[in-house]
């Protein structure tokens, strides 16, 4: 959870947060546990495709998936982090007004490289 914190603060603090990552609203400690609470994204890339009748994305979604998909690895990139886990289930579609956003999160395997 430490890297998701770190990643998500570092691409979000902008004068305008990077689309397609998930804001983090809060991060802290109890004498406990750990938190963090984000943005509620909806379900991820590999559940919804499970869940389609054939199992498999139309070739014009699976086009703007995976240039949104793209766009959030070179948000990623550009910010000086290496993704070390990319699956579809590290991607998930927004909700409400955000349905057709795609978001990554779940950074436990990123790595710095600048």
């Amino acid at each position: 959870m430490k890297l998701d914190v770190l990643v998500l603060t570092q691409i979000n603090h902008k004068k305008e947060p990077s689309k397609g990552f998930p804001r983090l609203i809060i991060a802290g400690r109890t004498s406990s546990y750990k938190y963090a609470v984000m943005q509620l994204v909806g379900p991820d890339l590999g559940r919804l495709r499970r869940a389609l009748p054939n199992k498999r994305l139309s070739l014009s979604s699976a086009l703007r998936t995976g240039i949104q998909t793209l766009d959030r690895l070179e948000t990623l990139h550009d910010s000086g982090w290496l993704c070390g886990d990319v699956k579809a289930n590290n991607y998930a579609v927004g909700r409400g007004s955000n349905a057709n956003t795609i978001y990554m999160f779940d950074f436990g395997f990123a790595r710095r490289y600048m």
